[in-house]
């Protein structure tokens, strides 16, 4: 029996990683030769936020969110303990900035270190404590995964080697149906309102695609500290009903397969979840062409459109060429249906059960 821990800063949150983490070890969790368990920081709440396996135990260091720097020292020990007491043959961090506590607590324990990157290789060297964290300790990790090949070979430049990193795409499930219903002349963003999600670009794009074509209305799925300029915005342009702020949705899939474009406006992404998540639904995707992620996603002109970052005017006229050809939409739905293979779970869980028993 191996037993794999996944260490997060805490697990009863909302957020992208949680949910990408909590979708993995729920699969891995039914593989009868591993036993998998979480250990967060902190659980600010009773409950994960995304539904855990029932053979999942979860465990918190504290209840008191510890932002990184002296704070986390006194952690060290405590996670070493755990891991002893619990027989931990695989730590699994779910943000680089973990590392810092797994990589000693784990030395010399023979406990492997994955080190799960959930951005790009960019961001992670424009933040101080991030930097010093990679350059110290996620090098150090028995193994680094990114979410693409590209930032994958951008680590390897960084470290110096080839060996010890590889690229695993977030997973997707397949839709419960493939039969769509008739979809309404709607665009959709699915996001955390905060701001490196572009929303301040986006408003700019949406109003020229609403105003030109007040037949159609746009989906905003997601909430954060953004919401109060959206609101701003909609009032004055007086758009009230057709740019539309959803909140924080469960139900993202009734929203995707009822509409016909998705747009992106993030200024920087790792992979982009709802950009997959549109394609399993047969919605092409909008979005900025940034470092890392869309082109992963997107073939241009195909099964969606790549805009040069970040260029406004370029995306709207391009979302106004795919409203005004229906015959173009409907071919570039059927192309985001398509060549998902690599994305389903399948294939995700057996990258990941090929990596952790090659430990």
């Amino acid at each position: 029996m191996k037993k794999i821990c996944f260490f997060s800063g805490d697990i009863t949150r909302n957020g992208g990683t949680e949910r990408v983490s909590a979708m993995i070890a729920n699969r891995l969790a039914k593989i009868p030769d591993y036993q998998v368990v979480y250990l967060s920081l902190v659980e600010q709440k009773e409950e994960p936020f995304y539904e855990l396996d029932e053979n999942i135990r979860h465990f918190a260091l504290g209840k008191k969110w510890l932002s990184p720097g002296p704070a986390y020292l006194p952690l060290i020990p405590k996670v070493r303990r755990f891991v002893k007491e619990h027989g931990i043959d695989v730590i699994v961090d779910i943000d680089i900035v973990l590392d810092v506590l797994s990589v000693p607590a784990c030395a010399g324990l023979g406990t492997k270190v994955i080190s799960w990157e959930h951005s790009n290789c960019e961001y992670e060297l424009s933040v101080f404590y991030r930097r010093m964290i990679v350059r110290f300790f996620t090098k150090r990790a028995d193994r680094l995964v990114t979410l693409t090949p590209g930032d994958a070979q951008q680590f390897r430049k960084l470290f110096g080697r080839e060996e010890r990193i590889q690229g695993i795409y977030n997973p997707v499930e397949k839709p419960r149906s493939m039969e769509r219903p008739d979809r309404e002349n709607s665009l959709i963003t699915v996001a955390r309102l905060v701001p490196v999600k572009g929303f301040d670009l986006l408003v700019q794009v949406a109003r020229r695609v609403l105003l030109q074509r007040p037949d159609w209305k746009w989906y905003l799925c997601g909430e954060g500290p953004e919401r109060q300029m959206l609101e701003r915005f909609i009032e004055e342009n007086d758009l009230q009903g057709k740019l539309i702020l959803t909140g924080l949705v469960t139900n993202v899939e009734e929203y995707l397969v009822r509409s016909k474009i998705f747009v992106l406006t993030s200024r920087s992404e790792g992979l982009p979840m709802s950009i997959l998540e549109a394609r399993t639904c047969g919605v092409p995707c909008v979005s900025f062409d940034i470092r890392t992620g869309p082109a992963d996603l997107i073939r241009d002109g195909e099964n969606g459109y790549l805009i040069a970052p970040f260029d406004c005017d370029k995306m709207a006229e391009r979302i106004l060429e795919m409203m005004e050809d229906p015959e173009k939409l409907a071919r570039m739905s059927t192309a985001a249906g398509e060549r998902l293979d690599r994305f389903y779970m399948p294939q995700v869980i057996e990258e990941w059960r090929n990596l952790i028993d090659g430990l």
